[in-house]
């Protein structure tokens, strides 16, 4: 018994198993950090206005006239 258990410390399969340990390991940490750098591209994206949402705020808030929101509303169309 004291041979097999030397065998799977110091060499043998035992060193193997820990090799493919350390890469699925490494392998599921890398594959956090890439998952979670997507999302929060995305979520950045998200929060952007687009330039016709930008557009009506202005109208609302009273900062141009309806007339020059139709014309820009018609040139980003």
């Amino acid at each position: 018994m004291a041979d097999y258990w030397n065998l799977l410390m110091h060499g043998g399969m035992g060193s193997m198993m820990w090799m493919g340990l350390f890469w699925i390991i490494l392998l599921i940490v890398i594959g956090y950090y890439i998952v979670k750098y997507l999302t929060d591209r995305t979520s950045d994206r998200e929060g952007k206005e687009t330039p016709l949402e930008i557009l009506k705020k202005e109208l609302a808030q009273g900062n141009i006239k309806e007339e020059e929101y139709l014309k820009r509303k018609k040139h980003l169309d």
